[in-house]
């Protein structure tokens, strides 16, 4: 029988097996350098994506916020003008009111009276007067009494002054209806 030698080819055979096996370990570790690379890049692409994400919504947020606080501005303005147009509808009205009394005050006032002051205020008017006749005086009240503007009114004072006049305060209550 033959005999053969088969130790030159172990030899061989193991070689190759270790290559075999290098190659296969350097596929490896190419292809999980490569794995690595990938996700490398993704995760980089991911955070350019995010910080241009986050860029864009700060300046949404600023546009936002400048819009905000122009809408406030814009609020408060509109606050004061509505308060501004409801002060002036009051003074309006009672600048009517008051002009309304007045020409009432010349159609009612007895010819021998003549008023020498009058203060009001919101609610409140008081009126100062002279006449020669007391039942003018208690005549003017009475037609004060009847008119729509005024509440309440009354005769606050009377006094009969050294000349002969009668001095007169008149109080009421106005601006309550209107």
């Amino acid at each position: 029988m033959y005999q053969v030698n088969l130790l030159p080819w172990r030899r061989l055979a193991q070689r190759r097996r270790c290559a075999f096996w290098l190659r296969i370990f350097v596929l490896q570790l190419a292809l999980m350098l490569a794995a690595m690379a990938v996700v490398f890049v993704l995760m980089s692409y991911q955070q350019t994506q995010r910080h241009e994400a986050l860029s864009a919504l700060s300046r949404q947020q600023a546009a936002l916020v400048e819009r905000y606080q122009q809408l406030q501005q814009a609020m408060a303005r509109l606050a004061h003008l509505t308060a501004q147009a409801d002060q002036q509808g009051k003074n309006q009205a009672h600048n009517r009111r008051y002009l309304q009394l007045l020409q009432q005050f010349s159609v009612i006032l007895p010819a021998p009276m003549w008023l020498t002051s009058l203060e009001s205020n919101a609610q409140n008017i008081t009126l100062r007067g002279l006449s020669r006749r007391y039942g003018a005086v208690i005549q003017f009240e009475q037609q004060l009494a009847a008119l729509p503007l005024l509440q309440r009114c009354r005769l606050a004072d009377v006094v009969q002054r050294q000349d002969g006049l009668f001095s007169f305060t008149l109080m009421a209550q106005w601006g309550l209806n209107g």
